[in-house]
């Protein structure tokens, strides 16, 4: 146990510090599904366990509350995998490593997995207590949320009974969150034919961007690393003679790519046209994104003459062609909530080895037709480039409810305790209260959060205080859901 475990309420952040020990980044969530399991046997709390991992804690209603609706309590056990820069970390089986940063909670090198692993730590509290007033309680914990809300969609829904949703997955203090845009996976993959060459063999890095989450951060105009490495190699194809051999970045969807690195083989009579255009991009991009990523690094080291099979001229020419003009970024503002985005693309890993290329993206919108239309247009694009795409993981938006009683408690409880209404808004995120409407038919849901930052990237925080305003906050809906 760190010293995260004595913090204030210890309840919380001792689970929130034991989770940490469990391994659970998404694809690999049997260990933390296990820790569910465990948790609920050792509380003799009914519990319900499918293939996939997903897991239902469910518990009886405390005295004088035993004829109010369930409430379902709802997160996600896997986090995003990231590491920052010179950093190795085994998400498969080590712990994560916890410090305090004054006010905050973060990890040691790698995303923190506070999203969504505060979800699971106030929700194992309450479970815990024999002194927190409630209703009958659905403690629902997904799998694979990250990588297009795998369990949820998965999970059966007979296994349901509460339509009041509390979602634990909001990383705003202060703002309920009461709708979110619908998304879909993209994933793009080109033929690479290969031909053998000899030259001078480059390693190839763009890193130092923020990154960040696809759909929070995607109006901040950080720089992602896969977009940018299609500008830089067309820069350079004009100026050298040269073949890429290799480029790996990025290990989900809904985050921004902050690093691509790669193999690139030089004709040795273009070498120093090669490096001088490598120099001029790079100062041209620190230049742009001096304000918005300030850390960005192109770096190139020359490894020495090789022979390689790389990629030949012609794919080539439009794989990095595709890069550059993939329809990535904001496409439209809310009209309806003005600064919230409405439709965006981000692309978020790339992997060109042997005799493929792929490309993982995530298209997000608030408007069915609008995100329909993104889907066909970035297809089409794929296609024009000799690409193939598949889609999965689609999700409806979460449509806000204008006659929400739980609202209406989860404001009126806000106000009383922090003596001003709280703000009401969506998110151009996804939240699994989309698959529970798509599921359990007519739901009231909501979904809170302490402050997070950095969210998706090795720079992720959790706010302490926050933390502990948001669980007193959440302890008191419960009391008031009679």
């Amino acid at each position: 146990m760190s010293d995260v475990s004595m913090l204030n309420p210890k309840c919380v952040f001792q689970y929130f510090d034991e989770l940490s020990a469990v391994p659970r980044s998404s694809r690999h969530n049997e260990k933390i599904s296990q820790y569910l399991v465990d948790f609920a046997k050792e509380h003799g709390l009914e519990y319900y366990q499918d293939k996939m991992g997903n897991v239902i804690i469910y518990k009886g209603a405390t005295v004088g509350y035993e004829t109010a609706e369930p409430v379902m309590l709802q997160g996600h056990m896997d986090m995003v995998a990231a590491t920052a820069e010179g950093v190795e970390h085994d998400f498969e089986n080590d712990p994560l490593e916890l410090y305090i940063d004054g006010e905050w909670i973060t990890a040691n090198g790698t995303t923190l997995g506070a999203d969504n692993g505060i979800a699971i730590a106030m929700s194992l509290a309450l479970l815990a207590s024999d002194t927190i007033d409630h209703p009958a309680l659905e403690v629902v914990i997904t799998v694979d949320e990250e990588i297009g809300m795998l369990g949820a969609e998965a999970l059966d829904a007979s296994k349901i009974s509460a339509h009041r949703i509390i979602n634990i997955d909001s990383e705003e203090e202060g703002v309920i969150t009461v709708g979110c845009a619908g998304a879909v996976d993209m994933m793009t993959y080109f033929d690479t034919p290969r031909v053998a060459k000899s030259g001078v063999c480059y390693r190839y890095t763009i890193d130092g961007l923020q990154g960040g989450h696809s759909g929070n951060d995607i109006n901040l105009e950080r720089g992602n690393a896969i977009d940018l490495t299609g500008r830089v190699m067309l820069n350079c194809m004009d100026a050298a003679k040269l073949n890429v051999i290799s480029l790996t970045g990025g290990n989900v969807t809904n985050a921004i790519c902050n690093k691509v690195t790669g193999e690139i083989l030089v004709q040795p009579e273009d070498c120093i046209a090669f490096e001088k255009a490598m120099r001029l991009i790079a100062a041209e991009l620190k230049a742009e994104y001096e304000i918005s990523d300030p850390g960005l690094r192109i770096a190139m080291e020359k490894m020495g003459e090789m022979e390689a099979e790389v990629v030949d001229d012609e794919c080539q020419e439009r794989l990095m062609k595709y890069l550059f003009v993939i329809p990535t970024g904001v496409h439209h503002m809310s009209s309806a909530l003005p600064g919230m985005v409405e439709t965006s693309m981000s692309i978020g890993m790339i992997r060109l080895e042997g005799d493929t290329m792929m490309t993982g993206a995530m298209i997000r919108s608030s408007v069915e037709s609008r995100r329909a239309n993104l889907k066909q247009r970035a297809e089409m694009v794929a296609e024009a480039y000799g690409g193939r795409c598949e889609f999965s993981g689609e999700y409806g938006a979460w449509e806000f409810n204008n006659h929400s009683e739980l609202l209406e408690i989860c404001k009126d409880t806000y106000k009383l305790h922090f003596g001003r209404d709280p703000e009401v808004g969506a998110v151009h995120a996804g939240l699994e209260c989309g698959k529970w409407a798509e599921k359990l038919g007519t739901i009231d849901a909501v979904s809170i959060g302490p402050d997070m930052t950095g969210v998706h990237s090795p720079n992720e925080k959790v706010s302490i205080p926050s933390t502990a305003r948001t669980w007193e906050y959440l302890k008191a809906i419960l009391a008031a859901c009679k």
